[in-house]
């Protein structure tokens, strides 16, 4: 049976899923990003599947969604979306520690998943943390900077109010504190590591083509040998449920 749980990890609520008979066990830990206007609680069918094959899985509310959506934000409105990104990579390091000093979980065994906006900050975090032995990216994007860049000639640019009077120039400013998280801009940070990547190829949220050049780009490399990549015809920015499956039985440990 799986045990659910709602937990407070340095102001972050998080909801833990663990096997009932390995509660206090040291366990690899995995943690889900959920998307953008999300919450915690719409991570839990992947949670359930990442449990289910051994892991302490964690499922935080980001930063302005869920119950954190009236924490207070200064920033200019256009980096809203980054700001919520980079507290995730800020907060990440703090969730795992909570585990490991409670032996509950070790350093050496932490995975990074998330969907959409979760899944571009888990493509960050790979590339950030060389200590995650593992990543499941679903509907994400390995380059935040090219990422913006397109959405300012995307339909998002008449639908996001704050987007309309941002230029490139803007973007280029305001995104140099994320190169150095790119996949894109360094790739051999990927490092031989487990990395699950899965994208509906009708897909015009997260752009299906800025993936797929990635992929291709990367795709005889040695630091890509542990790469497992599932495109699907068909299917835009929404994410099968036999996907999350697969992507926990990729990435679950050997016993």
């Amino acid at each position: 049976m799986i045990v659910i749980e709602k937990k407070v990890i340095n102001n972050v609520p998080v909801i833990e899923m663990v096997e009932q008979d390995a509660l206090h066990k040291n366990l690899p830990l995995a943690l889900f990003f959920h998307g953008v206007t999300n919450q915690k609680e719409q991570g839990l069918t992947v949670g359930y599947e990442l449990a289910k094959k051994g892991f302490r899985t964690v499922i935080p509310d980001a930063y302005l969604h869920g119950e954190r959506i009236d924490e207070p934000y200064h920033g200019p409105k256009e980096m809203a979306f980054w700001h919520i990104e980079m507290k995730t990579i800020e907060e990440l390091p703090e969730i795992v520690d909570y585990y490991v000093s409670r032996q509950l979980a070790s350093h050496n065994s932490v995975t990074v998943t998330g969907l959409s906006m979760g899944a571009i900050a888990t493509c960050m975090a790979f590339a950030k943390y060389p200590w995650i032995k593992a990543a499941g990216c679903l509907m994400g994007n390995p380059d935040p900077v090219s990422f913006t860049k397109w959405l300012l000639t995307s339909h998002w640019r008449d639908s996001i109010e704050e987007m309309a009077n941002v230029d490139e120039a803007t973007v280029e400013v305001a995104m140099r504190p994320f190169l150095p998280l790119s996949l894109k801009e360094a790739p051999e940070k990927i490092a031989g590591r487990p990395f699950y990547i899965w994208h509906g190829k009708e897909d015009q949220t997260v752009p299906f083509e800025q993936m797929e050049h990635f992929v291709t780009a990367i795709a005889e490399q040695d630091y890509a040998r542990n790469v497992q990549v599932t495109f699907s015809e068909g299917k835009g920015h929404k994410v099968p449920y036999e996907i999350f499956v697969e992507m926990a039985e990729t990435l679950e440990s050997p016993k």
